[in-house]
């Protein structure tokens, strides 16, 4: 795990060392085919002069197809090879690009191959990441269904791939988003438009702009995630690529229904998801006690239950069966999802799964997906008492143990004592910034 952890944490500087020595030091310019190494699985070749750099790929390459399978929530049934040719250029290649993926016919199938011309002082440009992300979710587009001789390919979202990339860093490094960079583009106004931000070319962007387009790919490869179904619709997306047109925002509203199916409430929901990536660094993490207090008030729904007049009545989520019925109601559970996605954000370590499947069931019941329901409401509700009911017994004990048993009093309890008997009559001042204004008008326009 320990060598594993350092390929992941390091490759990009392993990158441009490994590969500016072989600039400086390679002798040829063509590809040597008898120096290769074959990866753990078998599904990648990497072609180098420079053993340890060949080495060091092949253990990265295994380590990323694991990451994106898990992301998609797929084993590995690879069929075409991917090739990895990392070469200097020669003197004719001087136009040629630095870097490319690309899927081609051989005489027996097909292979995917990246290849790299390993020029001075361009090293930084590989973005090898982003290239083996490419490569993999290409393959799998075209798998089952290679294409028609003299059909373009259709390459996979740039959006998917770089937030892809973007998370296998952040897993790597254990870092978090960047809050602050969100809370900056919603003062300045320069949240992007989802349509603009989904057809970007990332070519052409300098280093600012493309720290920005990560941050941004990454938060919405999240966000798709906490929807119904999200890795097996990331999966059946990538899979049904080759029998797209290539709009982009077409392509995720056919997968992800819990988007609305329109732009104008795609846009509505990614904005909001933007504006609650502001405020990830300004909670605290709950009690549990403290979390099952506010999740039982988030599984009151308000629900129209007479259009002309307005009417609305509340209904706990477990009624499902009496409100699913009325318009309002798959838009009070697409609201009540994103309220505990926001909860998730503070709740105790112990709660999170309680959480999620109350997400789960929520976004089901809003696809209208009912199947085994009664069963999964019982099972959480069971889980939920187990955890709050031990953690009490736990709280319980533990004080009775200091009161009675502990030869003197550890003060432990005194801070929390008098904090507790101050904060009787506090009522906490209502927020008022810019940002905290900005969410509570989304949160009013999306519900």
């Amino acid at each position: 795990m320990k060598t594993v952890w350092h390929w992941r944490h390091s490759l990009g500087s392993l990158l441009v060392a490994a590969l500016g020595l072989f600039c400086v030091l390679g002798s040829a310019s063509a590809t040597d085919f008898t120096q290769r190494s074959v990866s753990k699985s078998g599904q990648f070749i990497v072609y180098s002069s420079d053993v340890r750099l060949r080495l060091a790929v092949s253990d990265y390459v295994e380590t990323a197809k694991q990451d994106v399978l898990e992301a998609l929530g797929l084993g590995d049934h690879w069929k075409f090879p991917i090739v990895v040719n990392l070469r200097r250029p020669a003197s004719t290649d001087t136009g040629q690009a630095l870097r490319q993926v690309r899927l081609i016919q051989t005489e027996s199938s097909w292979r995917v191959e990246i290849e790299i011309l390993l020029r001075e002082g361009e090293l930084k440009q590989v973005r090898f990441p982003q290239l083996v992300t490419r490569a993999l979710l290409l393959e799998l587009a075209y798998r089952d269904h290679p294409p028609a001789v003299g059909t373009p390919c259709i390459d996979p979202p740039s959006w998917l791939v770089e937030g892809l990339a973007e998370n296998m860093q952040v897993r790597a490094t254990g870092s978090k988003p960047n809050a602050a960079l969100f809370r900056q583009l919603i003062e300045t106004g320069r949240i992007p438009k989802i349509q603009d931000f989904l057809a970007n070319n990332i070519e052409v962007m300098d280093a600012t702009s493309l720290a920005v387009h990560d941050s941004c790919a990454s938060s919405l490869v999240d966000m798709l995630a906490g929807t119904p179904e999200g890795k097996p619709a990331f999966a059946r997306m990538i899979k049904g690529l080759w029998d797209s047109n290539g709009d982009p925002v077409a392509l995720l509203l056919k997968y992800f229904p819990a988007l609305g199916g329109s732009a104008t409430s795609l846009e509505k929901w990614w904005t909001l998801g933007l504006a609650r990536y502001s405020t990830l660094d300004n909670t605290a993490s709950l009690t549990v006690a403290e979390t099952d207090t506010r999740l039982t008030a988030l599984l009151t729904l308000s629900v129209v239950t007479d259009e002309k007049s307005k009417t609305k009545k509340a209904f706990e989520l477990a009624d499902y069966k009496n409100f699913l019925k009325f318009p309002s109601a798959k838009p009070a559970l697409l609201a009540q999802s994103a309220a505990l996605g926001e909860l998730m954000r503070q709740t105790h370590p112990l709660m999170r799964p309680v959480i999620q499947e109350y997400i789960r069931i929520s976004n089901n019941l809003a696809t209208g997906k009912k199947r085994g329901m009664e069963e999964a409401l019982r099972a959480i509700v069971n889980y939920r008492e187990l955890i709050v009911t031990r953690m009490d017994n736990i709280d319980d004990y533990l004080n009775w143990y200091e009161a009675t048993q502990m030869p003197e009093q550890s003060g432990a309890f005194d801070d929390f004592l008098r904090g507790a008997k101050a904060m009787e009559n506090w009522t906490p001042p209502k927020r008022n910034d810019a940002i905290s204004k900005y969410i509570d008008q989304l949160q009013r326009e999306f519900q």
